[in-house]
């Protein structure tokens, strides 16, 4: 007779796994206010980054781009829809208003050690400017990263808080050359 649960050894790896992950939430909600939790937070995702790059190089295994990369987006996806609730009530954000929501991408920029700038901020369309990110270097080797993984974390994020959301494909990268990484935002009929 075969049972739709998972083995015993697979749910405790799903509690680790789902604990663990709580544990990187935390710390990333900590890191906007707190210089180590951000230095620890930003040096894990390198590591986490530097993996998905190794990965690709030697040909990777698993969906589009690799395992890593499929395990990196689908987590960026649920941290994504986790903390949009939470970041909607601590910034008070008009979810009905891309500008205002853009300030979701200025917190997260501050956490993960990005810079940038806005080029244009309207209630239904935003666009921000990366001009420095600490895993541009990394992510040369596997571009998909923010192809993939970051649009799909900021996809996620934004979608949860507005399903009318959307983020135009990011061609423009520093990851790919570009002298900025470019977000386009936009909120469609």
């Amino acid at each position: 007779m075969h049972s739709s649960q998972p083995a015993p050894r697979a749910q405790l790896s799903q509690r680790l796994a789902r604990r663990l992950e709580r544990r990187l939430y935390a710390l990333a909600f900590r890191a906007h206010d707190d210089a180590r939790a951000r230095a620890l937070l930003q040096a894990l995702v390198q590591v986490a980054l530097a993996a998905i790059a190794v990965e690709r190089r030697l040909g990777g295994r698993g969906g589009r781009g690799g395992l890593l990369l499929d395990v990196a987006r689908a987590a960026a996806m649920r941290f994504g829809r986790y903390r949009a609730g939470i970041l909607k009530d601590e910034l008070g954000l008009d979810v009905d208003d891309v500008a205002d929501m853009g300030r979701l991408q200025d917190w997260e920029d501050r956490v993960f050690g990005v810079t940038g700038h806005w080029t244009e901020r309207t209630k239904t369309r935003a666009t921000k400017c990366e001009t420095a990110c600490p895993y541009a270097a990394v992510a040369k080797h596997a571009p998909e990263i923010c192809t993939d993984v970051i649009h799909a974390l900021e996809t996620a994020t934004f979608q949860e808080l507005n399903p009318r959301y959307r983020l135009m494909p990011l061609e423009r990268l520093l990851s790919k050359g570009a002298t900025a990484c470019e977000f386009r935002h936009e909120l469609v009929e």
